[in-house]
């Protein structure tokens, strides 16, 4: 039985003057999945994501939504939902009025009207305030209006760009966990515009990781964060820590390496193209690194000697920083692996799998 592609994109291509924005972007997007584009300014994700909503053409490419070719069709024809990241509501319009509009302009009869406001307002958890003004709500309702007044409508698709990055760290997250509830409760196949990795991760079923307008990946978020396809999505995703040296030698299972500072240690390959002799960004994720008073006897774990410099306490974890020769390594200790006990100046042995290690070949700056 065939995938039901909600959206598909076909070779798009803008430019702006003489500057590419977006190139060769191919992307399938099934019913009722939630896609994030994901990465730094100017990578091209809105320029993307305006092209779906219809506001800007592709110079090149097509773009299909529900299976029909949408080129030369104007935004009110393509049946999306749109948040922003500002607000947009009308000020001299109550939230009833708000969020109706689009069903005003599709003129849809005021019982049947009444009944879809009531039950959306519902849905985003404020039954209460049909009768209240913009300006007597906080951001966070504001932007659960905005995004109730995105679904009103039933649309095919919903399209959110960058609709928490006004809001404060806490209502952030409690409307990154409203959305993700929503998005699974309705349905609805969404396109979500981020720069915030852990929003992209949280909120996904993929993720298209984007640079200077050409697509580094796409994957699942766990794809992402655990087999980056390149050193700069492995170092846009999560933290990392990063080393220099030289491929010593390659086998079939292992590489060995070793640092500036004269380690010996190992990593297994994960099909990214190297030679021997060549220089080397070795990383290493903090969490995956164990902290021990002696050295291992062990020949399955790298293992580097250092001294800590710095102990952070964060709640659920402990994060350490730990000289080793020119690098500072973070490590990242759950509360039960007793973090508690560490000195500053204190030498410890850092160790982790070759698995956990990704090497890219350097770039020379």
């Amino acid at each position: 039985m065939g995938k039901n592609i909600d959206v598909e994109l076909k070779n798009i291509q803008k430019s702006f003057g003489s500057n590419v924005v977006v190139e060769n972007f191919n992307l399938q997007i099934e019913q009722g999945e939630c896609v994030s584009f994901l990465g730094p300014s100017g990578c091209g994700k809105t320029t993307t994501l305006n092209m779906i909503a219809g506001f800007l053409e592709p110079d090149q490419g097509d773009l299909f939504i529900k299976g029909k070719r949408m080129n030369g069709m104007p935004s009110n024809k393509r049946e999306l939902g749109m948040v922003f990241q500002t607000y947009s509501l009308f000020p001299h319009m109550t939230i009833f009025e708000n969020v109706a509009y689009g069903l005003k302009l599709r003129k849809t009869p005021k019982s049947e009207m009444q009944e879809r406001v009531k039950k959306i307002l519902e849905v985003v958890k404020l039954p209460n305030v049909a009768d209240r003004y913009p300006k007597q709500l906080s951001g966070g309702q504001r932007q659960r209006i905005a995004i109730a007044r995105a679904l009103v409508t039933e649309p095919s698709l919903l399209l959110l760009d960058e609709p928490l990055s006004n809001l404060d760290a806490k209502l952030r997250e409690e409307l990154r966990d409203e959305l993700k509830r929503l998005q699974q409760e309705i349905g609805v196949t969404t396109i979500f515009v981020t720069h915030d990795q852990e929003e992209a991760l949280y909120l996904s079923n993929r993720i298209v990781v984007l640079a200077n307008g050409k697509m580094e990946q796409v994957g699942t978020p766990w794809e992402i964060y655990n087999r980056p396809a390149s050193e700069f999505v492995h170092t846009f995703i999560g933290k990392s820590n990063r080393m220099y040296g030289i491929l010593e030698e390659t086998h079939p299972s292992q590489l060995r390496l070793r640092t500036e500072e004269g380690f010996a240690l190992s990593a297994s390959p994960k099909g990214i193209e190297l030679r021997t002799g060549d220089q080397v960004s070795m990383y290493v994720r903090p969490e995956r690194i164990q902290l021990a008073q002696e050295e291992s006897a062990s020949t399955d774990m790298n293992s580097v000697k250092g001294q800590v410099k710095l102990i952070s306490f964060l709640g659920a974890y402990t994060e350490c920083e730990v000289t080793v020769g020119k690098h500072t390594i973070t490590v990242r200790l759950l509360a039960e692996q007793e973090g508690g006990a560490l000195k500053q100046g204190e030498t410890v042995y850092l160790e982790w799998k070759p698995e956990d290690m990704f090497v890219f070949p350097r770039k020379v700056e």
